[in-house]
Parts: structure tokens; sequence; C-alpha cells
């Protein structure tokens, strides 16, 4: 699918794109996982405000209680990934696939979600996708 990433550097880069987030931009640097293979990586509880992860590969991967403000997901594989209570207010998931994600308690106020797959999707519910951008396109 696309490029490896070794698990050192993934927590160098989260530690760098926090510091970069919280920084405002003064110090580390923001992630970039364009088309990165993220397949089951455990990313739970981690800081991806505003992150690049267009193409990024991350079925089935634990992002429980992740931020996600307004991150880079164009055409992101979200297959069974675990987002229960991730916040992706603002974040762009246009033509995102997740099916069979748990969206349980996951915040989508604001995020776009055109083109999005969300067939099979379990615990999202009508204010969550109320909340969202979704258009005729967006598969529920």
């Amino acid at each position: 699918m696309g490029k490896f990433i070794k698990n050192e550097n993934l927590g160098e880069a989260l530690v760098a794109h926090k510091r970069w987030f919280e920084s405002g931009g003064q110090a580390g640097r923001q992630a970039k996982f364009r088309a990165v293979d993220l397949e089951m990586a455990d990313l739970a509880g981690t800081c991806l405000v505003e992150a690049d992860l267009i193409d990024a590969n991350l079925r089935d991967a634990d992002l429980r209680g992740a931020d996600l403000r307004g991150a880079l997901m164009l055409s992101v594989n979200l297959i069974g990934a675990n987002l229960q209570n991730a916040n992706l207010e603002e974040a762009d998931l246009t033509f995102a696939e997740l099916t069979g994600a748990n969206l349980e308690r996951t915040r989508l106020a604001g995020t776009l979600l055109m083109g999005a797959d969300l067939r099979g999707a379990f615990g999202v519910d009508r204010e969550q996708i109320e909340q969202a951008r979704t258009d005729a396109s967006t598969l529920l």
C-alpha cells in the first residue's frame, strides 16, 4: 500500500508533532504520514492535530482518544479502526474508508465526510452525522 515506518521513527515523529502543535509551529515538526502504512498501529491518545495522513493505511489501528482535529485524512483507510472517543472535528476524511470502524463517542463536528464509506461502522449516531459535513456520495 504505502511506505512503512519503524516504531522508533513513529514515536519520534509523534513527539515532534506534539511539540509542533503545542508551540504553534515554533518547535518540532508537523507529522507527515502521507501514504504511510500504519496498519494495526497503536496511536491511542496521541496528538495528531493537523497531521497529514492523506492516503495512509490505518486499517485496524487503535486511535482511541486520539486528537485528530483538522487532520488531512483524504482517502485514508480506517477499516476496522478503533476511533472510540477520538476527536475528528474539522478533519478532512473525504473519500475515507471507515467500514467496520468503531465511532462510539467520536467527535465529528465539522468533519468532512463527502464520499466517505461508513457502511458497517458502529457506534455512530444520527447526531454525529448531522454535525459532520456529508453529501449524496457519503455512504451510511
